[in-house]
């Protein structure tokens, strides 16, 4: 999927957690781990997504935390990720849900941007971009009426000269299907009008 969006010169930011799902640790996934280098050097925008989903079961992580808890989960997320080389200053929580506790907490870690399912927010000078987040998988719909409803409101929204964001789970990208149609999704939106970008474009 990276490959096929950057042939069509939409930019690919990646969401990244040390932790998923309780049995899977970046730490010790070597080949993931490379690759996102390869990716991060290369100038890929890389988003901390989170701490440690399974914690939470099928709660979103951040979505209900008060700034105390928020500030532990960060600064154990960030400790860890900065440990086997990864920094970045764009935080997304888990499914885009995120408490206003944990928005309080993010400029302290050195967080420049946060992107929430209301929008994307510039910590640096308290800016806010309403902006739609279409998903595919990972909490949001995977099925083929969900995903045939993603590329007409990506179409739509690029059409009105709106902000689209898109978003796909790595693992629902195993089903070529769901993959198709997410690249479709991304071709509709430029076709109608979009200016591809990725998130830092937004702080610059």
């Amino acid at each position: 999927m990276v490959t096929s969006l950057d042939a069509e010169g939409i930019p690919v930011s990646l969401l990244v957690a040390p932790h998923i799902d309780g049995n899977w640790h970046l730490a010790k996934d070597a080949r993931t781990r490379d690759w996102l280098r390869g990716q991060q050097e290369s100038g890929r925008v890389l988003i901390l997504n989170g701490f440690d989903q399974a914690v939470q079961g099928r709660r979103a992580e951040f979505a209900n935390l008060g700034a105390h808890e928020a500030r532990l989960r960060v600064a154990g997320a960030t400790r860890q990720m900065r440990k086997i080389g990864f920094e970045t200053d764009i935080f997304a929580p888990p499914r885009w849900r995120m408490s206003p506790g944990t928005l309080e907490v993010l400029p302290d870690f050195g967080f420049t941007l946060a992107a929430s399912t209301r929008g994307l927010h510039v910590l640096d000078d308290g800016r806010f971009l309403q902006c739609r987040n279409l998903s595919v998988g990972e909490g949001f719909g995977a099925a083929k009426w969900w995903r045939r409803n993603v590329i007409r409101a990506a179409e739509r929204g690029a059409a009105r000269g709106n902000t689209i964001r898109l978003s796909v789970s790595g693992r629902n990208l195993l089903d070529k299907k769901v993959a198709n149609d997410f690249l479709r999704a991304a071709r509709a939106a430029v076709a109608a009008g979009a200016d591809p970008g990725d998130y830092r474009d937004v702080v610059k």
